[in-house]
């Protein structure tokens, strides 16, 4: 399967499936911040682990952004997400 082509459109209407959000890769640093584009802001819960932080796109790509991350790069750039994504847990 290829996630990388599933994950590029796996956000619509301000939701995300559960399963699509796991396999989100995180990006932790890059040298183009300014060429990231805000899709929206994620806060879920899951049984082992804690999405708090936004997701992005940066060269076609979904990522996801964890709150720490954000915060540091706070005074470089602003981090005004559109919108508050929802993961739908149903299968």
């Amino acid at each position: 399967m290829d996630w990388e082509n599933i994950l590029k459109d796996s956000v619509k209407d301000g939701t995300i499936k559960e399963v699509y959000l796991s396999k989100v890769p995180v990006l932790r640093t890059t040298s183009h911040w300014k060429s990231v584009e805000l899709i929206g802001r994620i806060d879920h819960k899951m049984r082992h682990s804690h999405y708090k932080g936004g997701l992005v796109k940066l060269n076609g790509k979904l990522y996801f952004v964890q709150d720490k991350t954000i915060n540091v790069l706070r005074e470089y750039m602003k981090w005004n997400f559109p919108i508050e994504i929802t993961v739908i847990t149903k299968p």
